[in-house]
C-alpha cells in the first residue's frame, strides 16, 4: 500500500514511519504538494535492486542474441567474432 506524506508531517515521526515501511507500507514523501522521495522497507529495496539487476542481465542477453543472429546471417561463427575481438584488443 502507498501513502503520500508531507515532509513536515514525517520529520517529527520518522521512526514511526520507518517502522511502517518495514511492515510493508510505501511512503511517498512530498514537499509543497510535489512528490520528492520514497521510503520503503529495506527488504523491498533489496527486492527492487535484485529485479533491476535481473532486468539488466536479460537486456544484455537479448542484445547478445541479436548480435549472434546478425553474425550468423552474415556467415560469421562465434570463433570468427572472438578472433576479431582479440585482434582489436591488441
Amino acid at each position: 500500500m502507498e501513502k503520500i506524506v508531507g515532509i513536515k508531517t514525517i520529520r517529527p515521526k520518522l521512526g514511526e514511519y520507518l517502522k511502517r515501511a518495514e511492515e510493508g507500507e510505501v511512503l511517498v514523501i512530498s514537499s509543497r504538494s510535489e512528490p520528492k522521495g520514497v521510503i520503503l522497507g529495506y527488504s523491498a529495496y533489496k527486492e527492487l535492486k535484485a529485479l533491476a539487476q535481473k532486468a539488466k542481465q536479460l537486456e544484455i542477453a537479448q542484445i547478445l542474441n541479436n548480435f549472434r543472429n546478425k553474425a550468423e546471417e552474415a556467415g560469421l561463427s562465434e570463433d570468427d567474432v572472438q578472433k576479431e575481438i582479440e585482434e582489436v584488443r591488441r
